[in-house]
C-alpha cells in the first residue's frame, strides 16, 4: 500500500496544470488533494515580500526586470505567462495574500528564496502578524507551515527570530557535518536532492531526529529513489501521476 507518511509536496503549486506560484496553482493543488504546497519567497525594492522563483521576470511573465531593483508597484499588474489552456489572468502574489488566502486549508512550505539579509526577518514579520507562528503543527501538517532555504545563514537567521518553528535546509547530499550543522542550529528537517538520497543517511538523521524530504524530482526513478530512501515525502511538479507511480510501484513489490 502507498506509505501515508510518504508526503508529496505539490512545488510551486500545481505546477504541472497551471502557473506556478500563482493562486490559481495553489487553489488547484488543494482541489487535487494535496494540501502541502511549497512557494518560494523574495523582496522588492521597497522590501514587500512576493511569490516568485527567478530573481528577474524573463521567465515569469516575457519581461525585463530584476526583482530586487524593482518597486511593488512596478509588478503588481504584471501578468504571467500562462501556457495552459486556462482561462482569466495571473499574477506575482503577494505573501500576505498567501497567508491570508491558506490560513488553516494548507500546510506552507515557504523557500526562502534569496541571500537578502532582510528577507528572513521580514517574512519572520509577516508570519507573526497573520498568526501562522506558534502553532504547534508539525511538518507536514496542515495549518502549519516550514522555512526552508538553500543558504544555510537564512535559515539561522530565521530560527534567531523563531526557534520553534519547522526549518529545513535545502543541500544536493547529506554528509555527516551537515547531520552536525543541523543539530547544532536547531534545524528540524534536511532535504537532499531526490537522486542523491541515500538510506544509510536519511536513517542516520532520523537518530539525530532530524527529518528528511527531498527536492529536484525529474522522473520516476528519481521519485522511487526518494521513496525508498526512507524520506518523509518531496516537492513534485506532478503530484497526481507521482501518487500512481508509487502505488503502482507497491503494487508490483506485493505481486511479484
Amino acid at each position: 500500500m502507498f506509505n501515508n507518511e510518504f508526503n508529496l509536496i505539490a512545488h510551486r503549486g500545481y505546477s504541472e496544470k497551471s502557473p506556478e506560484n500563482t493562486i490559481n496553482s495553489f487553489d488547484l493543488a488543494l482541489e487535487k488533494g494535496f494540501y502541502n504546497f511549497e512557494f518560494d519567497v523574495q523582496l522588492t525594492k521597497d522590501k514587500i515580500p512576493i511569490v516568485i522563483h527567478d530573481d528577474n521576470l524573463v521567465r515569469t511573465s516575457g519581461r525585463k526586470g530584476v526583482i530586487s531593483n524593482m518597486n511593488y508597484s512596478e509588478l503588481r499588474h504584471i501578468e504571467v505567462k500562462n501556457k495552459f489552456n486556462t482561462h482569466g489572468s495571473f499574477y506575482i502574489p503577494k505573501l500576505d495574500e498567501v497567508l491570508i488566502r491558506y490560513k488553516n486549508k494548507a500546510h506552507l512550505h515557504l523557500e526562502l528564496k534569496s541571500r537578502d539579509q532582510d528577507l528572513s526577518q521580514i517574512v519572520y514579520n509577516y508570519l507573526e502578524k497573520y498568526n501562522w507562528l506558534h502553532s504547534e503543527k508539525k511538518i507536514f501538517e496542515i495549518g502549519g507551515i516550514t522555512i526552508s532555504s538553500f543558504y544555510i545563514e537564512q535559515i539561522i537567521r530565521f530560527n534567531f527570530f523563531c526557534i520553534n518553528e519547522n526549518t529545513s535546509w535545502l543541500i544536493d547530499r547529506i554528509t555527516p557535518n551537515d547531520l552536525i550543522i543541523c543539530s547544532k542550529n536547531k534545524i528540524d528537517m534536511i532535504c537532499p536532492k531526490a537522486s542523491n538520497s541515500e538510506y544509510n543517511m536519511v536513517s542516520e538523521a532520523y537518530e539525530k531526529n532530524i527529518s528528511v524530504r527531498n527536492w529536484g524530482i525529474k522522473d520516476e526513478k528519481d521519485l522511487i529513489n526518494a521513496y525508498n530512501s526512507g524520506s518523509k515525502g518531496t516537492t513534485i511538479d506532478w503530484p497526481t501521476r507521482g501518487k500512481e507511480v508509487i502505488l503502482k510501484y507497491e503494487n508490483n513489490k506485493i505481486s511479484n
